[in-house]
């Protein structure tokens, strides 16, 4: 299925709609994204964003399990850091 999206202004040849016309524009689809090499400075920003979130969620949970003895938040900010970690896995096997 490609996704359109209607651009007021312009024409689309076989348009018959009296007044403003509209064209049509083909959006990237999941598959035609660009993918940047691992080694950019890009790629690596961004790893180390999620390194970061792991990081922090981690100790999220921790303080969540030791100060206020809540387990099911220590469980949910865990489960946010694992996949995170899930998410860098998947990403550097691209």
């Amino acid at each position: 299925m490609k996704f359109r999206k209607r651009i007021s202004g312009a024409r689309v040849p076989g348009d018959s709609i009296t007044g403003p016309v509209s064209v049509v524009r083909r959006l990237d689809t999941p598959g035609t994204a660009r993918t940047r090499k691992s080694g950019s400075y890009d790629a690596m920003g961004n790893r180390l964003l999620k390194v970061a979130v792991v990081v922090l969620c981690t100790v999220n949970a921790l303080m969540w399990e030791y100060y206020t003895e809540s387990r099911m938040m220590a469980i949910l900010w865990a489960a946010v850091a694992v996949g995170f970690i899930v998410w860098i896995i998947d990403d550097t096997r691209r």
